[in-house]
């Protein structure tokens, strides 16, 4: 499947969608309430679906009325094999969960997710007394003596905090207090939007940065989850290309982000900040306009997200833009600043990745081109926003990514009047 993509000037309003993220953390602490729940503003990317399906094989039966699940206790399945889709998040962040609910399990998922290192870290659990068993870091990963138990342990944060998540919601349910020392912290901003999440249930831990810059969780053990109703908040990451594209192409609004999240992904603001982007708010919905960008510096180290979208952003700008935190970008749906420089080379840009650094001096004028989303759906959104600015526009293949976070992705953008087709190979 191939989408074409041709300049276009945006304008209109669009609703925020759910934020799969947060969707996903409310669902693991439902699960461990073990009590009656309800979750309203849900979203249906792949994601999402993934993680329902999880701790439903976990113990919870789920009843879906639009956009809200209604949600209870069930015996826990009989079937041992957690399937994560795609979703590196589910598999890092149920994994510690499933340790405290079932003794033997597989954790496994579809196409890309076998490829990537996600139960790197995962010697923890060997450490905590598991017996496990799994190949170079990658899926699938069998336990046939789960155990999760509190004590001091000490984790690399440098490539993901997705476990650390994990671990904060088992380990604040068993007996006995823990500590976590992660070293080289990276994705701060998503261990902060856990634990924010947690105070929904009534959990609550606490954060602190040593003097060697690593970070301390104090966890209380043996805290029980509170079931209640939940509200998934809409979503920065999904927003950002299509905010972007409003700075580089029209005059777009979009409502229900949340101006006081703690979401990373509301970092796209700091890089309008600095940008020279003009945007406003009224109430709830944020309202962006074409602007003549300057040239920016950012660390994207916490908020890997962004770097597809705001590469796009710079490729618009006039001078030499430097991005920091290029080395989070490996080992995600794809090698994410390989394919920024492959697929950007393609169509003329100045673009260049040394040591942590992408370097992108902006042009005004592009090349159309045949461009390769390589299945992942960041990179597939931030290519099409680059696609409405450029000259005989572009062509994208395999589109169909986008479900995993985003579906209504294409939708969105033609309701801003972007000029889109989609056709069969």
């Amino acid at each position: 499947m191939k989408i074409s993509i041709k300049p276009s000037v945006l304008s209109g309003q669009i609703n925020a969608k759910p934020s799969k993220s947060y969707e996903q953390r409310l669902l693991a602490g439902v699960l461990l309430s073990g009590g009656n729940c309800i979750i309203s503003n849900c979203g249906n990317s792949d994601d999402v679906v993934a993680a329902r399906t999880i701790i439903e094989t976990l113990g919870c039966n789920i009843i879906t009325e639009k956009n809200i699940l209604k949600i209870s206790s069930s015996d826990i399945s009989g079937n041992n094999v957690i399937n994560c889709n795609e979703s590196a998040l589910c598999a890092r962040l149920f994994t510690p969960i499933a340790c405290l609910l079932k003794s033997k399990f597989i954790v496994t998922g579809n196409n890309t997710l076998l490829n990537r290192p996600v139960a790197d870290g995962f010697e923890i659990f060997k450490a905590m007394g598991s017996d496990l068993s799994y190949k170079d870091n990658k899926l699938p990963v069998e336990f046939s003596n789960a155990v999760i138990k509190s004590g001091k342990y000490t984790i690399d944060g440098s490539k993901t905090s997705q476990l650390i998540s994990g671990l904060i919601m088992a380990l604040s349910a068993v007996n006995g207090n823990s500590q976590l020392i992660i070293e080289n912290p990276a994705s701060i901003d998503y261990i902060n939007l856990t634990i924010n999440i947690l105070k929904n249930f009534d959990i609550n831990c606490h954060v602190e940065i040593c003097q060697q810059n690593n970070l301390i969780v104090n966890i209380i053990g043996n805290q029980n989850y509170k079931p209640g109703s939940f509200e998934t908040e809409n979503d920065w990451s999904s927003a950002s290309p299509i905010l972007v594209a409003g700075a580089l192409c029209g005059n777009i609004s979009i409502k229900g982000l949340n101006k006081y999240s703690v979401q990373a992904d509301k970092n796209i603001l700091n890089v309008f900040d600095l940008a020279n982007v003009n945007y406003s708010w009224k109430n709830d919905i944020l309202t962006v306009k074409r602007s003549e960008t300057k040239a920016f510096e950012f660390n994207a180290v916490n908020c890997p997200d962004l770097i597809p979208p705001i590469v796009v952003l710079a490729l618009f700008t006039k001078g030499a833009s430097k991005i920091h935190g290029a080395g989070r970008l490996l080992h995600k749906e794809s090698s994410r600043g390989e394919v920024l420089l492959k697929e950007l080379q393609k169509i003329g840009a100045d673009i260049s990745i040394s040591d942590d650094i992408i370097e992108i001096t902006g042009k005004k004028e592009y090349n159309t081109a045949i461009l390769d989303s390589y299945n992942d759906h960041r990179i597939a959104m931030a290519l099409s926003v680059a696609g409405l600015k450029i000259n005989n526009g572009i062509e994208i293949k395999n589109p169909e990514c986008i479900k995993k976070s985003y579906p209504e992705f294409y939708e969105d953008l033609k309701t801003l009047n972007a000029n889109i087709a989609l056709s069969c190979d």
